[in-house]
């Protein structure tokens, strides 16, 4: 049995402050601080509206609840698939070094451009 629900203060800046700075947030670089930091962030920023003591644990598994389970609280879902979408579009973004590209086996590569070109042809049916 869980704790009590997190209010949608609690959750804006959860997904909005903390997770962007978090060792999930989408951008690589932009992870500055551990979860015990970012829980500190919280305890402090959300004073008298904290709805409880937030701790290392309790931001990372609030996080894999919601992004890795499947299972989203009731006031994050809206933060949640932003998070989400994010990290697929940077995903997307992300493109293989030249170093690594080399190493790709020729073939390999022309499955992929055979791949991404009937995925375009569907896209614009």
């Amino acid at each position: 049995m869980g704790g009590k629900t997190w209010s949608r203060q609690e959750e804006r800046f959860f997904w909005k402050t903390i997770v962007p700075q978090s060792p999930k947030a989408v951008k690589p670089a932009d992870r500055i601080h551990d979860w015990k930091v970012c829980a500190e962030i919280m305890q402090r920023e959300m004073g008298v509206n904290a709805r409880r003591k937030y701790s290392k644990l309790m931001l990372f598994e609030h996080y894999f609840q919601n992004v890795q389970t499947g299972h989203k609280s009731p006031c994050a879902r809206e933060f949640v698939v932003e998070h989400k979408r994010e990290l697929g579009e940077f995903r997307k973004r992300q493109v293989l070094p030249d170093s690594m590209a080399e190493e790709i086996p020729v073939r390999s590569q022309e499955r992929m451009v055979t791949l991404m070109q009937r995925e375009a042809v569907m896209a614009n049916l």
